[in-house]
């Protein structure tokens, strides 16, 4: 071999070697674009406890879909029973045939539940939530703290004849809520 065909080889080895560099780096960056946007789309179900206190105070354990895709749920747990708390008027428990049922974006289940009953049971609920949405599956551990919330309760008057004053107060708490 000869000085010519030497160049000429680490030419094509150094080449090859770029070549193959860049296939990987393509390929790397295909699946982080892929992973992004998998993220950036999928579901985001969430277990939260939100108040309400016109008139009276009311409790509610709330589910949400945060995300920006569908969600099936396969399974949904909890370590407490709730149905000892309920304020439903059927004597059902909050979310027991939820199983196998899709969530949209943006929507939520509410449970409304006797705070002051529960804390004397428990100061903590745990959840556990499998779900998927196309072919991904996702599982979710949520601990609610109910007693998160004791001193930060609002109430507003409920005086006969002060009603628009009620709804007032309201519509400004709404407001703030949602800055």
């Amino acid at each position: 071999m000869n000085t010519s065909d030497i160049i000429q080889l680490i030419g094509i080895l150094i080449s090859l070697a770029t070549s193959i560099a860049a296939i990987m780096i393509s390929v790397k960056s295909l699946k982080q674009n892929s992973k992004m946007i998998e993220e950036s789309t999928r579901p985001y179900i969430s277990i939260y406890g939100a108040s309400t206190y016109i008139g009276s105070s009311d409790y509610y354990i709330v589910l949400k879909n945060f995300g920006q895709s569908s969600a099936t749920i396969h399974e949904f747990l909890y370590d407490f029973d709730l149905a000892k708390c309920t304020k439903n008027t059927s004597s059902s428990e909050p979310f027991q045939s939820i199983d196998n049922s899709t969530i949209v974006p943006g929507q939520s289940l509410h449970a409304l539940i006797d705070l002051n009953k529960t804390l004397k049971e428990t100061k903590v609920i745990n959840f556990h939530i499998s779900y998927s949405s196309g072919i991904h599956k996702y599982d979710e551990d949520f601990c609610l703290n109910l007693s998160g919330n004791l001193g930060n309760f609002v109430s507003h008057r409920v005086n006969k004849g002060e009603e628009l004053a009620t709804i007032s107060e309201t519509l400004q708490d709404m407001y703030i809520h949602s800055l």
